[in-house]
């Protein structure tokens, strides 16, 4: 029986791949390479969410951001040092510069440009109906699936005025998403 003897190409492929799973394994191990990016224009509550956040696992490393435009940045920069996406994204809808909904719409183009079935989770944090009007008879909605992101949770804010649509309401909701995400994610 003749012994194997891989190709130069084989070989390069070989270490390639064992280097990547190297790099993963150490990453893995790593508990600081676990982030989560909290997105809100109010620093009091991008405060208490990640307090809240490190109360489940203080290993997290929380990224903050103040409108859209910069959770974008954030999570490219997330991204290239990490080399993965974060555990989850915590977002209010109504910032300035570049609203949550635009975020949305673009982590959701992302994620079927690449063929996957699902993005980074979101958790929509929210004092308003999670509904907005862009055209005479057009409205877009983070409730029962009609924001089209996959997987979307909606929570109001203690001060929304109409809780009834969101998944949960208050402290408490946030709390039980928060956990539920650092623990499954």
């Amino acid at each position: 029986m003749s012994e194997y003897h891989p190709t130069t190409e084989e070989s390069a492929e070989n270490l390639r791949q064992y280097n990547a799973l190297v790099q993963s394994i150490r990453k893995n191990l790593n508990p600081g390479s676990n982030t989560v990016l909290i997105v809100d224009d109010e620093l009091a509550i991008r405060r208490k969410v990640a307090r809240d956040v490190k109360t489940f696992d203080p290993s997290i490393v929380i990224h903050e951001a103040v409108n859209g435009k910069e959770a974008l940045e954030k999570l490219a920069m997330i991204r290239k040092n990490y080399l993965r996406n974060p555990l989850f994204i915590v977002l209010d809808l109504n910032m300035p510069i570049m609203d949550g909904w635009t975020v949305i719409e673009k982590l959701r183009e992302e994620y079927e440009a690449q063929n996957k079935p699902a993005g980074i989770p979101i958790i929509v944090l929210s004092s308003t109906s999670g509904e907005k009007t862009y055209a005479v008879f057009l409205k877009k909605s983070i409730h029962d699936g009609k924001s089209g992101y996959t997987p979307l949770v909606s929570v109001a804010k203690e001060t929304c005025a109409d809780k009834r649509r969101y998944d949960s309401a208050g402290n408490e909701g946030l709390l039980s998403w928060l956990e539920y995400f650092v623990k499954h994610s």
